[in-house]
Parts: C-alpha cells; structure tokens; sequence
C-alpha cells in the first residue's frame, strides 16, 4: 500500500495509530524486499494489513457491537444505581461508541481502496472520522476500568465506610469527568484540522483529505503530551489496583478458612462481594494484558526514531500496529462473555430479556393466525 506523505501529518498519523495501544506482535516478521534494511516487504504488509482490518477486526466489532448493546440494555434492566452498575454501563457505551468508529476505520484501511479512484484520500479521512473517535474511546474505557478497580479497592479495604465514600451522585461525576477529561485533548486537534477538497500531486488529483491551520507543531506537541501522560496513568493505576485487589481477596480467603462457624449471612455478602471483585480483577487483567505490549512499543518507537509511520521501519511499524487495533477491538468486544460467564445477576438478565423477546414474538404470531 502506498502511503502519502505529508510532513505537516506524519505527527499525528503516529499518535493515531499509538493509540489503540492495545497489542502485541513479539516476533519481527523478515521478508526479502527491493529496500534494504526493511523487514516486511509492502506485498506482505498490505496482506496484513487487508486480514486484520478488513477481515478479522471488521467480524470482531460487529460481534462486539452486538454484544455491547446487550451489556447495555442488561445494566438499564437492573438498575444503574446498584453495585457497578453505572460503572460498566458507561464502559459498555465507550466500548460500543468505539467498535462503531472501528468499522469505518477497517474500512478506510483497506489497501485496496487505491484502486477504486475514489475522490476521496480514506487514510487522511480516516484521521478525524474514525481515528481520532477511536482513540477518545480507548482512553475513556481504560480510565473507567481505572476507576472500576479503584472502586472495589475502596470497597474491600473499607467495607463500612463504602456506602458513604462511593455515593451515586459521586460516580456520575466522576464518570463524566473520564469522558471529559479525555475528550477536552482532542479540541486543539478538531480547531486545527478540518476536512477538505485539495490537490494532490503524487496522484495528480483533487481529493477529500484533512488540512490544518498554523500552529501545527504545538498541536502535535500537545496530542503526543496528552497520548503519553493519559495513557501512563490509566495503565499504572489499572495495575496498581488490581494488585491491591487481588492481594486482599487472597488475605480474606485465608481468613475465611480460619473464620468461625455461624456467619452465614456475612459469608453469603462476602462470596457476592467477591463474585463482583472477580468479575472486576478479570475486566481489569484482559485490558493489561492487551495494554502492556502497546505501551512498550510505543515506547520503541521514542527510542528507535526508524520505526515510525513514514521512517526507514513504515512497513514492519503499520502490520504490528494492524494487531495493536486488533487487540483493542477484542478487549471492547470480549467483556460480554466475561459478564455472562462470571456474573449470575448478568446471565439471568440476559435470559429474561432472550425469554421476553421469545414470548412477544409468539403472541404476534398467533395474532397473525
């Protein structure tokens, strides 16, 4: 796939395609290319390319769109007010807002898009209609785990106190303020760069692409500030709170084995609370996992200048970042199947609401009989 080049882009395609920061690809992938030194020939890299974006990514957020919309409407059945109700709602919302702009963004990826003389250039496109929608809603979802866990953290240390710290009114705030508090870096950029018709030489045509305003070295400057500190601090505090959590589930197994007997009601609360601390360190854990190996390459690329989006290293960077959004939309799509198999409340919901569609379809069918 052949990429246009624009000094005026290249900062902000790359902390475009940092921000899915959700993958791995652990093993350098070397073909024989015309260009020395490369790793990945662009035959293999627009392969790539093609599989993870438009064949298996797109398959992975139709189902997490699905998926998300039944996490929705199983949280708005139970009430948003109880537990972490409210919490994983709105993560369900980011999650589903996200996969949405992913699709188009598959679409805009496909390398063979080149070949349909469209007048549109979907890479700069893609920039402000998929890309950017993108990343706002990685970086919300990794900051409402954050807060989930810290949640539960509250909850297990101060079991007494809980009902009095973490109040409703409080989680709103503090949900509205991760959407926010994310959102607000993206204003400079959407201020500067806007959608337009211009002329493109390489192609010799005019074509639907972004354009900026002056100042652009200040707004890259800002985007990459903004992409490191807020990513930084949702990981670290992802990690530091699901190490608290899962210390204090082991300390409190040990001290319900040496507990006396006659605590039922309290031993039923604390096996409910620990179902939900589970369900909390197991969301947390699967966005780890996916959200470690980004960070690490995108700290190689701060060491390593060469392996960047229009550097020596451009092939090799774009196919390990197709698996970053690869990731990404699986940790968005997976969180269905960890509710439904780890939370009883969440299975019986979803049933009740499979068992209400069934019986309103059958009542209209013997209506129509």
């Amino acid at each position: 796939m052949t990429m246009l080049n624009y000094s005026h882009l290249s900062g902000l395609r790359r902390i475009l395609s940092d921000t899915s920061v959700f993958a791995n690809v652990s093993v350098l992938i070397y073909d024989q290319t015309d260009n020395e030194g490369e790793y990945i020939s662009d035959f293999a890299r627009t392969i790539f390319i093609f599989v993870n974006h438009v064949i298996v990514d797109m398959s992975i957020c139709v189902f997490g769109i699905v998926g998300n919309c039944l996490s929705i409407t199983v949280f708005l059945k139970q009430g948003l007010s109880k537990s972490v109700n409210l919490s994983l709602f709105a993560m369900s919302v980011s999650d589903l807002i996200g996969l949405t702009f992913q699709v188009w963004h598959n679409f805009c990826m496909n390398p063979y898009l080149e070949q349909s003389d469209l007048p549109i250039d979907f890479l700069d496109v893609q920039i402000l209609t998929a890309g950017t929608p993108n990343v706002a809603m990685t970086r919300i979802t990794c900051w409402l785990t954050m807060y989930i866990t810290a949640e539960r953290c509250v909850s297990v240390l101060f079991p007494l106190k809980v009902g009095r710290i973490v109040t409703f009114p409080r989680r709103v705030v503090i949900i509205v303020f991760c959407f926010s508090v994310n959102l607000a870096f993206f204003l400079p950029l959407y201020a500067s760069y806007y959608l337009t018709f211009k002329f493109y030489p390489e192609s010799n045509k005019t074509k639907l692409g972004i354009s900026v305003q002056e100042n652009h070295d200040m707004l890259i400057y800002v985007m990459n500030a903004s992409h490191a500190y807020l990513s930084i601090i949702s990981f670290v505090g992802v990690i530091m709170n699901t190490a608290i959590l899962v210390v204090t589930l082991k300390r409190k197994a040990k001290w319900r084995k040496s507990a006396t007997l006659g605590q039922n009601k309290i031993e039923t609360l604390a096996i409910r609370d620990k179902k939900t601390e589970l369900l909390v360190v197991t969301v947390a854990t699967v966005l780890v996992v996916c959200y470690a190996p980004g960070v690490t390459c995108a700290l190689i690329e701060i060491v390593f200048p060469e392996f960047n989006f229009d550097n020596k290293l451009e092939n090799l960077y774009h196919v390990m970042w197709s698996f970053c959004f690869l990731f990404s939309s699986i940790n968005a799509s997976i969180n269905v199947i960890v509710f439904y198999n780890m939370s009883s409340k969440y299975r019986n919901t979803l049933q009740e609401i499979f068992s209400s569609l069934n019986s309103t379809h059958s009542k209209k069918k013997q209506r129509k009989i």
